[in-house]
């Protein structure tokens, strides 16, 4: 199995980190593909692709396991759906992980009935969403899913706001890089 794993890891955080580990766990004979979207993304706040990748580099600079793709941000993004097809094309049995809040989004996505029917989920149940009354709402699409629990304070947005008082939420490497670089309007007296 290959687990696709995306959002913006803007930046990548310890949740990030702990949910892949998660999953290594439960599916030992799997990889995770990371998949940061791309610049072309319409998100407040994004930092340029190459730094959020170097980031993710230096998160899971020793796992062999995962996988971090540049492809969202060498094509034009069509939605979540196409990424997957193209993916699809090098990697097989391909899932799909979302957090909870996704799916209560998931009609505004791109093409969400083909993406539902084709590739399995794997949600992170999260924020006291009832993820199978959602899920009810797709039962027409003959939806596979699983669920795995992860609870976590840690908040990407957060850290971008203020990163001297959340800097314990970050890799240390990854705090450094941001420090070197001075992302998210960071100088020198951090």
């Amino acid at each position: 199995m290959n687990i696709v794993y995306g959002g913006a890891f803007n930046p990548p955080s310890l949740a990030h980190i702990e949910i892949v580990n998660k999953l290594l766990e439960k599916y030992p004979k799997s990889n995770v593909i990371l998949l940061p979207v791309g610049n072309d993304y319409n998100k407040q706040e994004l930092i340029d692709f190459k730094d959020r990748y170097k980031m993710l580099k230096l998160c899971f600079k020793d796992n062999k396991r995962v996988i971090i793709s540049k492809l969202e941000n060498e094509i034009k993004f069509n939605g979540t759906i196409n990424s997957l097809n193209i993916l699809s094309n090098s990697y097989n049995n391909i899932h799909l992980v979302t957090g909870s809040d996704n799916i209560v989004e998931f009609k505004t996505w791109i093409r969400y009935e083909d993406l539902l029917r084709t590739y399995p989920l794997i949600i992170i149940d999260r924020d006291k969403i009832d993820v199978n009354s959602e899920m009810e709402k797709f039962k027409y699409l003959n939806v596979q899913y699983e669920r795995i629990y992860f609870d976590s304070k840690i908040n990407s947005t957060m850290i971008r706001k203020d990163l001297n008082t959340f800097k314990e939420w970050l890799n240390i490497d990854v705090y450094n890089y941001i420090l070197k670089n001075k992302l998210y309007g960071v100088d020198n007296n951090v």
